[in-house]
């Protein structure tokens, strides 16, 4: 068996690194929308955490509904 070459190798590699750029477009107006920075984003572009960060993201509360939140609670004081 033959040792693979180095283009091919990193020719292998594209699919992956698509799919992780892909991931980090979706994550930049995730991200806003939640309060975070492009900064925070650009944390999904780690490629074994890239699932992991999106999902974080996914899973925080908007930051529209934390200020809402904050102005009932500044109401009822």
């Amino acid at each position: 068996m033959e040792e693979p070459s180095i283009p091919s190798l990193l020719l292998s590699m594209v699919p992956f690194l698509v799919t992780t750029v892909i991931f980090f477009i979706f994550a930049i107006p995730i991200s806003r929308r939640k309060g975070k920075g492009i900064g925070f984003a650009a944390w999904s572009l780690i490629p074994f955490l890239t699932p992991f960060i999106v999902f974080y993201l996914a899973s925080l509360t908007d930051k529209a509904v934390l200020d809402r939140l904050a102005a009932l609670e500044g109401k009822s004081q």
